[in-house]
């Protein structure tokens, strides 16, 4: 058997039924691609690998299906299908739709649809939003009226013809062998002519798959890994595959449109649709590794969008930032950038990051308003207060279901603190600096001693009564946290972790603590914990791997002297819940986020703190793994672990015997070689030295 190239080792459908939440897709597009393309599936469920029909395809916002003779509206092309007989890759899907007997073949440029059909007589179109449709020269012409107009010109077949009903269209007299390329802008017609152009031409559909798949390849191919079995490559290559579908770069050769003015600019790219809460924890630093000159790109378009709209965004989709989480995260993006040696305009950046940090209120799931009395706490006493249980919330702007989710707030703006003080040193700004180095110790003030627990507290400063660390706070959590309980985000301090051990007692009380968070089970019982806090699957213990709070945690054993226990936690949570199967990512994937955290893990390396320029070491799966970096390559050598040895007996960095359980970025990027001794055994004495 041939060996495989990285594309072709991705298993889009991994993940696809969800452990409680929603599943993954199985998208073929491009890395930060904005056309992406997966069927369109009947009845609409959360565990997309049981669906059972196909209603359309995608093409941008409209709905394209292939059917017979027999079908003489869009509703009737509705076709059942058989997941033996899909073939799904990164670069192409195809599918044998059942009812009418049609093979459907699909590929994706980056702002291009591919579609070929074998055996169909007609195709459908439509869309809710169809605000002009013509067929001129060979092309069909559509306008879709959404938020902004989007032009899509759809190439016709050789003697096709179309008929128009209202919103649907049906060409018919297409070939037994017919392929479809659409092309979409949101600028104009003229520039989705100039893209198909660019981007189609007068290739084939197999020369579109082969291109896709050729860059695919060579992103993907930036990781080498050996030395595992074929389903554990399989799900690396899947997770690192997942890790650049975001951000999407909207730019249109020379052009672009932004939500964020509403305006047509200049440029080269843009991107946006991006959630930070999720993806600056290790998608962005995975991106910034691997593809620097890109994450520069997605740095400088978060200035652009500050400019176009007067706010730095949370979670910027592509009609302008959404209020979705909490926290004010860029302030990481940039922190983590600066620190690993990312040029761009950190002085404008930092008008917009000091604009959150000083202004803006920091309630969840509310965008750019005011600060309230609730933020004033926060800035005079250093905590965000929380409302007790008995009491009405006075607060018009708090949002009615998310809550306040008072300490998770101070804990995450604290580290974001942290990251604002990080841009202000850099920039000479000292006054600055001194506030919110301040102001990332505030998660002191949530730490009650006396319960060992981050705990809310009210306006007048007193602790919340009646709290119960693991139930308290009600659905995920909410009025205290957000989606999970105290147990989670007692560890929530990755930029001081050096003084939340000192808060718990010292090193050895925080081991204890990690390892009580591991072994706590649920109480009353795991349905009932479940019920109320439906996002923390992938349980072990109080410990939730399906969600981000949780990402970094089993390195904090790192910290406190115990790596040898961040190689053994490490080693059952990769292998128990990151799988080659429908169910193998145990929480939502929040657009790559669950992957890049296992893309990192699975190969020993892990940024716990992003604005830092050191990453965690822990056992890797893969014996033999090289990156692909600007300075060459950087191998890492774990003789037997992917065969079963889990613990690091010793480790060298380019010859040199390496005491510290770290290693920092840039002996990385300029390539070298960290060799690590494994064995079936823990050493309990390496890694003990400081950082």
């Amino acid at each position: 058997m041939k060996n495989k190239t990285p594309a072709e080792y991705v298993n889009p459908y991994i993940g696809t039924v969800g452990h409680l939440l929603t599943g993954t897709r199985p998208k073929v597009m491009l890395p930060h691609g904005a056309a992406q393309i997966f069927p369109n599936v009947s009845p609409v469920q959360h565990d997309y690998f049981f669906s059972e029909k196909i209603v359309s395809f995608p093409v941008g916002p409209l709905e394209i299906m292939f059917a017979n003779q027999n079908a003489g509206k869009f509703e009737d092309s509705v076709s059942q299908f058989d997941m033996g007989t899909v073939s799904s890759h990164p670069y192409s899907y195809g599918v044998l739709l059942e009812d009418p007997d049609i093979m459907v073949e699909a590929s994706a440029t980056k702002n291009c649809y591919a579609y070929k059909s074998t055996g169909a007589e007609r195709f459908f179109i439509r869309s809710k939003q169809i605000d002009e449709i013509n067929a001129e020269d060979g092309f069909i012409l559509l306008k879709i009226r959404e938020a902004h107009n989007i032009y899509i010109i759809i190439r016709l077949p050789k003697n096709a013809c179309m008929s128009v009903n209202g919103n649907e269209a049906v060409v018919s007299n297409i070939p037994e062998t017919c392929v479809v390329f659409a092309a979409v802008s949101n600028i104009s017609y003229d520039k989705a002519f100039e893209i198909y152009k660019k981007e189609i031409g007068n290739k084939s559909f197999e020369k579109i798959v082969e291109e896709s798949k050729r860059i695919w390849n060579e992103l993907l191919g930036k990781v080498e890994v050996n030395g595992c079995s074929e389903d554990m490559k399989t799900v690396y290559y899947t997770s690192l595959y997942r890790s650049f579908g975001k951000m999407t770069d909207m730019s249109e050769y020379g052009e672009y449109y932004s939500g964020y003015d509403k305006k047509i600019h200049q440029g080269s790219y843009f991107y946006c649709g991006d959630q930070l809460w999720d993806s600056f924890r290790s998608m962005h630093p995975l991106q910034l590794l691997l593809e620097p000159e890109n994450h520069k790109q997605m740095l400088d378009s978060y200035v652009e969008m500050y400019r176009q709209s007067g706010a730095m965004p949370s979670f910027p989709g592509f009609e302008g930032d959404s209020p979705v989480m909490l926290g004010f995260h860029a302030a990481a993006l940039f922190a983590d950038g600066l620190a690993k040696g990312i040029e761009t305009d950190y002085e404008t950046a930092y008008e917009g990051i000091y604009r959150n940090a000083t202004q803006i209120t920091m309630l969840p799931w509310v965008a750019d308003k005011p600060a309230t009395e609730l933020d004033r706490c926060y800035f005079e006493n250093g905590y965000f207060p929380g409302l007790e249980p008995d009491k009405e919330e006075y607060i018009p702007e708090v949002h009615d279901f998310e809550n306040r989710q008072c300490v998770a707030v101070t804990l995450e703006h604290a580290y974001d603190d942290w990251c604002v003080a990080q841009i202000a040193k850099y920039l000479g700004k000292e006054e600055d600096y001194e506030l919110f180095m301040k102001r990332s110790k505030n998660y002191v003030n949530v730490y009650n001693k006396e319960i060992g627990f981050m705990a809310p507290k009210n306006i007048k400063g007193e602790w919340i009564k009646d709290y119960d660390p693991m139930l308290s706070g009600g659905q995920g959590g909410r009025a205290y946290f957000a989606e999970c309980n105290a147990y989670t985000f007692n560890f929530s301090v990755w930029h001081d972790v050096d003084g939340l051990a000192s808060l718990m007692g010292g090193k050895e009380k925080l081991c204890d603590r990690l390892d009580e968070l591991f072994t706590t089970p649920c109480l009353p019982n795991k349905y009932t914990f479940l019920r109320q806090f439906p996002d923390s699957t992938g349980l072990m213990g109080m410990f939730c791997m399906g969600n981000e709070p949780s990402f970094h945690i089993p390195y904090f054993y790192n910290y406190c002297g115990k790596p040898w226990m961040t190689q053994r936690r490490l080693r059952t949570i990769m292998e128990t819940w990151f799988t080659n199967s429908p169910l193998g990512v145990c929480g939502d994937e929040d657009g790559g986020a669950m992957s890049s955290w296992f893309a990192f893990s699975a190969i020993g390396l892990y940024p716990v703190c992003p604005g830092k320029s050191e990453y965690a070491i822990s056992s890797p799966i893969f014996d033999d793994i090289s990156i692909k970096v600007n300075g060459g390559t950087f191998v890492i050598r774990a003789e037997g672990t992917g065969s079963g040895k889990k613990y690091i007996r010793s480790a060298k960095v380019n010859g040199r015997y390496l005491d510290s359980a770290f290693i920092d970025h840039k002996d990385i990027v300029a390539g070298g070689e960290l060799v690590l001794e494994m064995s079936d055994r823990p050493n309990r004495e390496w890694g003990n030295s400081a950082r």
